[in-house]
């Protein structure tokens, strides 16, 4: 059974496989549990934890969802191990330079980094000093990484969770296929993926130019700016969460790259003007890139 639906402001598509008295509503579970991670996490919805965090003044502390607590300490690690390559409390940058909405709150400094926010106990957060943050770059892969919890749950045999390019399977291998950066209508063959999580960043629909200078919505901490993606970047992970954040750290800091993906058992392919490169763990690659 086969069912998508537009979520994560991307077309979610859910593949499952089983008896049929159990598939409908484990797939209903599956999309339902996604749409809570997207209420949690979203950055347009003024109800979200992540709007809360953003109102929030210094010194105040906001009650979070324990979903979003983990994915925020996750979050905070990634951005430590990578010296902040990884940074989720750039979305001020995003919101100047139009990827992301203007938002009410005010007095946001744009110098405040992932060293300002503090996880407390009980699933609080707290601002050191004001900031913004914005979990684009690793809800999703968390979203799907819920969805695959759930469709495990209800008994799923096998089954693949695609949230444009974010995707984790199950069960029998999946063939995984790339879209190419320079004609994203071509598909490049991956290899095959089995109990394991892959996903891709990429400016294929999403970059705008800026006279002569394209960015997308990428930021590199060090400026601060939206740069662009000069290709793709795909990560093979034990899970989508981790998967789809160091698909950032793996373009923003290259040269710590390799430790980073080895300590967290990570395998990415890089598609560029260079060609195409491996590197990190070599788990998944059974086979070649072939167009």
């Amino acid at each position: 059974m086969r069912r998508a639906r537009p979520l994560l402001g991307t077309l979610v598509d859910i593949a499952a496989e089983g008896t049929e008295d159990i598939l409908p509503a484990a797939i209903e579970a599956a999309f339902a549990s996604i749409e809570r991670i997207q209420k949690l996490m979203s950055f347009h919805d003024v109800h979200s934890d992540v709007s809360r965090i953003n109102e929030a003044e210094a010194g105040s502390a906001v009650d979070v969802d324990p979903h979003t607590y983990r994915v925020l300490e996750f979050a905070l690690e990634l951005s430590d191990v990578s010296a902040g390559a990884f940074d989720i409390t750039t979305a001020a940058v995003l919101v100047q330079h139009g990827f992301l909405p203007q938002i009410a709150s005010a007095q946001i400094s744009s110098d405040a980094t992932f060293r300002d926010l503090d996880l407390l106990s009980d699933h609080r957060v707290c601002w050191r000093r004001k900031g913004c943050i914005d979990l684009g770059g690793i809800a999703k892969g968390f979203a799907v990484d819920r969805a695959i919890a759930v469709l495990r749950a209800h008994g799923v045999a096998t089954a693949i969770v695609n949230a444009g390019g974010d995707l984790r399977c199950f069960g029998e291998a999946q063939p995984i296929h790339l879209r190419h950066p320079d004609d994203p209508t071509l598909l490049m063959g991956l290899g095959w993926l089995a109990d394991a999580a892959l996903a891709t960043s990429a400016g294929y629909f999403s970059g705008r130019d800026i006279g002569s200078r394209r960015i997308e919505p990428l930021v590199d901490p060090k400026r601060p700016c939206c740069i662009s993606w000069d290709g793709s970047v795909s990560v093979a992970a034990p899970d989508c969460m981790t998967a789809d954040a160091l698909t950032k750290v793996v373009r923003l800091a290259p040269d710590a790259a390799p430790d980073i993906l080895e300590r967290f058992n990570a395998q990415a392919v890089v598609i560029d003007k260079l060609g195409s490169r491996c590197c990190g763990q070599p788990w998944l690659l059974q086979e070649g890139i072939t167009k």
